[in-house]
Order: structure tokens, then sequence, then C-alpha cells
């Protein structure tokens, strides 16, 4: 067993030092692969973003819900109400959250969830119609943990940034300097598993339920 052990370890340290040198025009050469690459197979569909992401979240048993800007709060109060929940939660950040000035009628918690933590409240950067994902960047205000402590996972996405295919929204992530940042997580529908019995359990590596807020500009 050690002697089939140190073989294959010994060949994965062959074939890494095998690899191309990381010289500066091999970093280059490799840039320009990203940017300059082209999707393959893509599946075709006429219906418009907003219908094909609501269609798509509901199928992996996401819920959601189609807001003005200036009904955030109404609308987070509304949902949390129908679950027997207070009007209180983790908050994230991003354009939309940040210009959102809520009343006294809600508490936030202006930090990163932790196992307490019941609800939060995320700014998704974009949404991909194609699969119903919603793909969320980790930073300073923006820490990754809301994605998978809380029991309940708000998100809110801005309409405008639903795109049509994966592929699209890499190529925004790149363009906009976003795809540097630490972690980029991309979410589709509630936590589940179905290791247990093939029987579907919710919240298992994450939240129970996923509820997207869109707000759609006028």
């Amino acid at each position: 067993m050690t002697s089939a052990r140190d073989e294959i370890l010994g060949t994965l340290r062959k074939s890494l030092a095998a690899g191309d040198p990381r010289t500066l025009r091999r970093l280059e050469e490799l840039r320009s692969r990203i940017q300059n690459s082209e999707p393959q197979v893509q599946p075709r569909f006429d219906d418009d973003l907003l219908t094909r992401f609501c269609q798509k979240h509901v199928t992996v048993h996401g819920t959601y819900d189609r807001i003005s800007g200036d009904g955030i709060e109404a609308a987070m109060v509304r949902y949390l109400a129908g679950l027997g929940l207070d009007a209180q939660w983790h908050l994230g950040s991003g354009p939309l959250l940040d210009e959102t000035h809520w009343t006294d009628q809600v508490f936030v918690y202006r930090k990163g969830a932790d196992k307490d933590t019941k609800v939060a409240l995320s700014e998704a950067f974009a949404a991909v119609a194609e699969t119903g994902t919603l793909v969320l960047c980790s930073g300073p205000a923006v820490p990754s943990s809301q994605n998978f402590l809380p029991d309940d996972h708000v998100i809110i996405v801005d309409g405008r940034r639903i795109v049509r295919h994966m592929e699209d929204a890499w190529a925004m992530l790149r363009d906009s300097g976003a795809a540097s940042g630490r972690a980029i997580n991309l979410i589709t529908g509630p936590s589940k598993t179905g290791d247990i019995e093939q029987t579907i359990q919710y919240g298992a590596h994450g939240p129970r339920r996923l509820h997207v807020l869109i707000v759609e500009q006028t």
C-alpha cells in the first residue's frame, strides 16, 4: 500500500513539475484565453429572462416576490409574518440594500451570520435565467456566512441584472472586477439532500428556505 501511494504521489509531483512555467508571457496567454473564450453549447429559449428565472427558481423549490425599489422592507415584513417570524434579520450589502432606509418597525443586524441566525437578507450580484441561479460575491460588508447559516435566506436582485446564461454572469463578473473577490457563491434553490434513504431533506448544508425579492425598475 505504501509503495502504491508513493508511486501515485510521485507521478503527481512529476506532472506538476513538468507544467508550463508561470512566466509573464504564459500568464498573458492565459488571461487572453479567458477574456476571448466563447461559449460552446447553450440551451435556447424564447421567453423573457425574468419569466424564465422565476420558473426555474420555483422548480428548485424557491419562492419569490416581484417588488418595486421602495417596497423592500414591506416585502420582508410580509414574508416573515407569513412564517410567524419577527421583523428582524442580519443584513448584507449592495447597491439596492445600501440605499434602503429602514424604519423603526424592523431591526437589522449589520454583521455576519452565526449559528443562531434565523434570517439573513443579502443582495445578489446577478441572476441566471437558464438555471434559476443567484450569483453572490463576498466582501468586507458581504460575509459568505449569510449564504450558509440562517434557516431563512432572502436574496434581493435587481431585475436588470438577470442574464440569459451562466457564461453571461461570468463575463459580468470579469468586466466589473468582482471576480477578483475572495469568494463567489452560486446558489440554486434552498439547501437540500436526498442522501438519507433517498428522502429529500431541507437545510442539510444551508438555509431551509430561499426567498428572492426581484426589484423591477420603472
